[in-house]
């Protein structure tokens, strides 16, 4: 399929938001679309909005492997003309060993963006709706590559160290890549981390958290450890937790 704009462009934001919203959906192979016309109508609008002298081009492609399909991408690559931004925006699910009785889920929602004017490219991706047996997995990821005068460089996958500031992204700040192994009442085990990398430092860090009892008696606990390495200059920091505490 297809989408063919006439004096529209393409805002990059609206399309961010909707990687964590779930509202790209709207721009590649909606469903239920009759029954969805309201949403449809103002997700394209608000992500779409007119502009007179610019039209897009945008061909889309929807892959599955397996029978029963096992994986499916949803593929678009939105062109604005003038000035030639590029968006490649996408859908991406697996579920094994079947659908119907899938022991693994992941679907991850994601946006490329190519800024000709902004001399930039950067990419943004989140789970949802993902886990693994009874075990929800969450986080997203985002990649930063800026040429030029601002020429800057970075990777996240989870989110930065506490201690380090960012440069001005032009995507979501990336939440920790997280599991929830148990998750009830009287028991919650909780695990998360982070990796990234920028021009002048490496980071990576991982935490988690547990619970069991009840109000009367419980035991509790975190733990965490967090690594920020600087190159120039030279400059590293490590940081080691953990607490435990019985409640009665």
């Amino acid at each position: 399929g297809g989408l063919l704009g006439l004096n529209r462009s393409v805002l990059f934001q609206p399309l961010l938001d909707g990687v964590r919203t779930c509202a790209i959906s709207s721009v590649l192979f909606p469903k239920d679309v009759v029954a969805n016309a309201p949403r449809i109508i103002s997700d394209l609008q608000a992500i779409f909005p007119p502009h007179q002298g610019t039209f897009l081009i945008g061909p889309m492609a929807k892959i599955g492997w397996g029978e029963p399909t096992l994986i499916s991408l949803s593929l678009g690559v939105i062109i604005e003309i003038p000035p030639g931004d590029v968006a490649i925006l996408g859908i991406l699910k697996m579920a094994l060993p079947a659908d119907d009785i899938a022991i693994l889920v992941l679907q991850v929602n994601f946006l490329g963006a190519l800024e000709f004017d902004k001399q930039r490219f950067y990419f943004y991706a989140t789970l949802f709706d993902s886990h693994i047996l009874f075990i929800t997995i969450t986080g997203s990821m985002g990649v930063l590559f800026a040429y030029g005068d601002n020429a800057n460089f970075v990777v996240s996958v989870g989110g930065f160290h506490p201690q380090f500031v960012p440069p001005p992204l032009p995507f979501p700040a990336p939440e920790r890549i997280a599991i929830d192994l148990i998750n009830e009442s009287f028991a919650k085990i909780h695990a998360d981390g982070y990796f990234a990398v920028t021009t002048n430092t490496a980071q990576f860090g991982t935490h988690s958290s547990f619970f069991f009892g009840f109000s009367a008696c419980s035991i509790e606990g975190t733990s965490g450890f967090d690594a920020l390495i600087q190159f120039s200059p030279f400059h590293f920091s490590v940081e080691i937790s953990t607490q435990f505490a019985v409640k009665v």
